[in-house]
């Protein structure tokens, strides 16, 4: 979901500079009674301003990943966050080399259908790999370059936001750049969605189904949004995120909607040491089993799946593709997450997909 650049002698990520600056009713009754309040809203109750809310509970989700629940001031208010929108988290900063660092990242509410509270869901991304230029002073690696392609540093807001005990506050905030780049409901000439999202990229997804297939859309306002589907991909079936919920509108609204989860990565396509006398290849992933077999593919989310698992092609002007996803998911389908243009030569240039057909989250 972001982008990185070569800075303190590692690849750290980068902050886009639009970034600086108890109810015991039922679930229905609540989104019923939230989507009353979004229609009588005009704006986000968490302004401009950074905001600092209390934590007030922590729901572990899977083995790195939980959802954070924030108390809002009002205890009556409801967020009321556009569903195509984020909010923007701070972290502390500090100095680096002797400058000033700012951690700003966006975050997506997975829901908010109580009053005075809502929830995120946050993926900790701890530190991966070692430097490259720490290795060649123990001299431990044959480089000669700084490159740092297998070291990835931890996730600064994600840790942050993980450290915190129930009661303590994190900075919110909401303006224009968060509404994001497309508008709900969508216009008449969207017909098809595809969805590509990896990892925690998930989040404003599942957002955006919860309004068309979960009781959001029950004005008929999207009925013309008559296919959509979620290519998901995961390192692991344990790291597929909100699997229930999608598993459920899966079989509910299978004629509809349909998701995919692409179980592995772009390594698991690379065969090293060809030469052997096994006929068997890599062992399943652990858990494969336990995905019905309409609903799962080995490998990366690529174009090749965008062809066959997509909810339409690139010569539907109807057809809209979502994508939400760690850097490299979006230079190899798209290009950068900040250019909202589909890059020349990346995997859905290739397929014939223009700008006006791709949304980057």
């Amino acid at each position: 979901m972001i982008d990185f650049e070569y800075k303190f002698g590692a690849f750290v990520p980068v902050v886009p500079k639009i970034y600086r600056d108890d109810v015991s009713d039922d679930i229905s009754t609540r989104r019923s009674n939230y989507e009353q309040k979004i229609e009588e809203a005009n704006d986000c109750f968490i302004g401009p301003q950074w905001t600092a809310l209390k934590l007030r509970s922590i729901e572990p989700h899977n083995q790195d990943t939980s959802i954070f629940e924030f108390e809002l001031p009002d205890p009556e208010a409801f967020l009321q966050l556009p569903v195509t929108a984020h909010l923007l988290v701070k972290a502390p900063g500090g100095k680096e080399e002797g400058e000033d660092v700012e951690h700003v990242r966006p975050y997506t509410a997975v829901e908010e259908f109580s009053p005075g509270r809502f929830k995120i869901m946050v993926k900790r991304y701890p530190e991966w790999g070692i430097p490259e230029a720490k290795l060649k002073k123990q001299n431990s690696v044959f480089l000669y370059a700084t490159t740092d392609h297998s070291y990835k540093p931890p996730g600064k807001v994600s840790n942050h936001i993980h450290s915190l005990s129930i009661g303590q506050p994190l900075a919110f905030k909401y303006n224009d750049i968060c509404q994001g780049k497309i508008s709900y409901p969508f216009r008449k000439e969207i017909t098809a969605i595809t969805m590509i999202a990896v990892g925690a990229g998930v989040a404003p997804m599942i957002r955006i189904l919860r309004a068309l297939l979960d009781g959001g859309n029950r004005d008929g306002q999207c009925q013309h949004v008559k296919t959509v589907r979620l290519l998901y991909g995961a390192r692991t079936v344990a790291d597929i995120l909100q699997r229930e919920q999608l598993d459920k509108w899966h079989e509910k609204h299978n004629g509809r909607f349909k998701v995919c989860y692409c179980i592995g990565s772009r390594w698991n396509n690379i065969h090293f040491a060809a030469k052997t006398d096994s006929k068997e290849g890599p062992p399943l992933p652990v858990g494969w089993d336990s995905i019905p077999s309409d609903r799962k593919e080995l490998g990366w989310a690529d174009g090749d799946r965008v062809v066959r698992r997509g909810a339409s092609d690139s010569q539907d002007e109807g057809h809209r593709v979502f994508i939400c996803g760690l850097p490299g998911v979006y230079i190899s389908l798209v290009g950068s997450r900040f250019d909202h243009r589909v890059t020349e030569g990346s995997q859905l240039h290739r397929l014939g997909y223009r700008d006006h057909q791709v949304v980057k989250f």
